[in-house]
């Protein structure tokens, strides 16, 4: 049996993340819950007590399911789906947190483009599929385009968050809609958070969407590509 969303999984002890990055011992001698599968690569989110959460890339030739009667895995998986799912419940009713649509990381894939091996953006750096960075070595390839996709995705989650806490910071005073939400993420994705917060501190809906505008320059030369991508972000926030 392959492994799938939502296995509790143990770690072979020669493993190594999905870039080829090192394994740390604590994490092989755990066990994680996996949070998504593409092709040859599954996402580990949160292990087993919930003490820890990765949202890491592993081969799953790397992993193996169970590590205790099947009785007793599908307790602990039900176990933790449902404390999955009341942590949701309590994020999106008490905190107020919201998570990029799919219209969202549609939007940030078009204008990102996909590139299946690693190549140095223009800052130096080692990138692959949809502008991810983190631990991505020279050589390193993706399987297909939705494994670049779930790696965005999860990278999504980290900006979201930065959206997300300029509503609890006060910085954005004004109640987001889900399509502004996703316009801010994909403008936090390719600014970063300082833009972000620059571009909404202190202002109504309609003066960010008129000052998303503005951001369409590198090197103090306005770029035909970030023109249109700030004109869709304001498009989508407008709607």
């Amino acid at each position: 049996m392959g492994i799938r969303e939502g296995d509790i999984v143990t770690i072979s002890s020669v493993a190594v993340y999905y870039s080829g990055k090192a394994m740390p011992d604590w994490v092989k001698n755990d066990k994680w819950i996996v949070k998504s599968v593409t092709g040859d690569m599954a996402i580990l989110g949160k292990n087993v007590s919930g003490s820890n959460d990765i949202n890491s890339p592993v081969n799953i030739k790397y992993l193996n399911v169970g590590g205790q009667s099947q009785q007793s895995s599908a307790m602990e998986q039900n176990f933790a789906g449902s404390q999955k799912n009341v942590a949701n419940s309590r994020n999106a009713a008490v905190t107020g947190e919201m998570s990029v649509s799919d219209r969202g990381v549609e939007l940030i894939a078009k204008y990102e483009g996909c590139r299946l091996e690693a190549y140095k953006c223009p800052a130096g750096v080692w990138t692959i599929g949809y502008g991810h960075t983190e631990g991505v070595q020279q050589g390193q390839t993706l399987p297909s385009v939705e494994a670049a996709k779930a790696l965005l995705k999860q990278d999504l989650k980290k900006y979201g968050g930065y959206v997300n806490n300029c509503v609890k910071k006060g910085l954005i005073t004004f109640p987001l809609t889900q399509n502004q939400f996703d316009a801010l993420t994909s403008f936090c994705y390719n600014c970063g958070n300082g833009s972000l917060q620059t571009l909404v501190s202190g202002r109504d809906a309609s003066t960010v969407a008129d000052k998303l505008l503005l951001y369409n320059k590198a090197g103090g030369k306005v770029l035909a590509g970030l023109t249109k991508r700030r004109e869709e972000e304001r498009a989508l926030f407008l709607v």
